[in-house]
């Protein structure tokens, strides 16, 4: 069991779901007042399972572990904060689908709260709906499948569009090999907790639920038609006046691998190296921990976390295996030991600030918000460093604006305003912390600033996103393994 809290973030989505070997079928998408949604009542087909559908140990475990890179791209910058957030949600969610319902009911987030209030979702349809939903296994990131999402949204952004063309060719140019595929698109996210939660809430019309008929994304966030272990999620920001997509704009692909193939598995040790910096039990951008070393006692791979902390690594036999985390930020090294059967195991490394001597960036909540200024608030920790640090800020969590630059050897409260904002935006915040030969962000915070119009001015439905869940190969159905 894990510890769920109220959080804050938001989204509006469209969801279609096709079941068969779509390669390119343009989506209509219905405009009308309750904001973009795609066609309804999406087309399914099936085939017959093929014999080489299940798990396989194809290489031998070697006493000479190599290093798994496909969980992370070259540069170690994907996935980014934001990704990694809503990978870790997803794998959150997947553990315990009835505390998962209780918290999408209750979270507070000003977006996703308005977007249930404006779509009506029945509350408790939504719990009850999650409560019957069985646990699943975690995903693993995949760099390929990242490359192939990340195509699709810059082809979205260049169309200042929402579909599922060539989405899934994208996945095959990409060198992937499925067995089993769904897509998720929502070209009007705001945040990882608003993608998300627009996702698996599935909010939208047609059943009377506030919810979509099908609910097609959320069958891929939860894997509840199919062992979806491999994933790729690439939120890709946009923030051209003259376009309608943007702020970020999420696509996302949901696999199953043709083992059969080299470099495809469907078995890992998965997980994010990070540090709770607002105590909230719960990933943020700027959390994670690269750079460190996850290693098992034996096997034929280990692997190094992203910069955002994720990392996985293939297991090709079940087995007892004691896990070593070594390196910046972790005094010593860290052992933990878990028992994997048959499906991936989820094992996360979190610390407090206490538990590293890192400079570290703590962001508090902000205080005298005005019209045009806001008064940002956080904690820095030098831990003996001469460390720069200041406030980045801006619409979404690309940010795109910084404060004025102070210094400090101390671990102090620090305050900066800034006053260049819009009356009535909301805005995205964190600390930073500047080491010289490393960057520490903080976690992400947002406020909205205050209003100069007598009467608000209501949010517009489509700049609540729209998304979509695509569905294609064998349907399989799995045992409740150890995972």
């Amino acid at each position: 069991m894990y510890r769920f809290q109220n959080c804050s973030r938001c989204l509006i989505f469209c969801t279609l779901v096709t079941l068969g070997m779509l390669t390119g079928a343009s989506v209509e998408i219905a405009r009308g007042h309750d904001g973009l949604f795609p066609e309804p009542n999406p087309p399914t087909a099936s085939q017959p399972p093929d014999e080489a559908y299940g798990w396989h140990a194809l290489v031998p475990l070697s006493s000479s572990a190599v290093e798994w890179t496909l969980h992370k791209s070259a540069d170690n910058q994907h996935p980014d904060g934001v990704e990694q957030q809503m990978l870790w949600l997803m794998n959150r969610a997947r553990t315990d689908p009835t505390q998962e319902g209780i918290w999408l009911a209750g979270l507070d987030d000003p977006d996703v709260a308005g977007a249930r209030s404006y779509f009506n979702v029945d509350l408790a349809v939504l719990q009850a709906e999650f409560a019957a939903i069985a646990a699943a296994p975690p995903a693993a990131f995949d760099i390929r499948l990242y490359q192939a999402a990340k195509a699709h949204s810059d082809y979205l952004i260049a169309n200042d569009a929402q579909n599922h063309t060539n989405q899934l060719n994208r996945i095959t140019d990409a060198g992937f090999a499925y067995l089993v595929w769904r897509g998720n698109v929502f070209s009007y996210t705001r945040s990882g907790l608003h993608g998300h939660a627009g996702f698996n809430i599935d909010w939208g019309t047609g059943d009377g639920s506030g919810m979509q008929p099908g609910r097609g994304h959320r069958q891929a966030i939860m894997a509840m038609d199919g062992q979806y272990t491999n994933v790729g999620l690439a939120v890709v920001a946009e923030n051209d006046g003259t376009t309608a997509v943007g702020p970020l704009v999420t696509t996302g692909n949901y696999c199953y691998a043709d083992s059969g193939q080299a470099n495809h598995f469907n078995r890992f040790l998965v997980g994010t190296v990070w540090r709770d910096l607002d105590y909230d039990a719960q990933y943020d951008p700027g959390e994670g921990l690269g750079g460190i070393t996850v290693h098992p006692d034996h096997g034929a791979y280990f692997a190094v976390t992203a910069d955002s902390g994720g990392y996985a690594i293939p297991i090709l036999a079940a087995d007892t295996y004691t896990v070593t985390f070594s390196g910046p930020g972790i005094v010593g090294a860290v052992d933990r030991t878990v028992d994997v059967g048959s499906h991936s195991f989820l094992l996360d490394l979190v610390f407090t600030n206490a538990d590293s001597a890192l400079p570290q960036a703590v962001t508090g909540a902000a205080s005298s918000v005005a019209a045009n200024a806001v008064q940002f608030n956080g904690i820095v920790n030098a831990n003996g460093h001469d460390v720069d640090y200041y406030f980045e800020y801006g619409p979404t969590t690309q940010y795109g604006s910084i404060s004025e630059v102070f210094s400090t050897q101390a671990n102090q409260s620090v305050s900066i305003t800034v006053s260049d904002l819009v009356a009535g935006t909301r805005y995205h915040y964190r600390l930073v912390v500047d080491a010289g030969t490393a960057v520490y962000p903080g976690n992400d915070r947002s406020v909205e600033t205050a209003s100069t119009a007598t009467i608000a001015a209501a949010r517009s439905p489509s700049d609540s996103g729209g998304g979509g869940g695509c569905f294609i190969g064998v349907m399989m159905q799995w045992g409740r393994g150890q995972w």
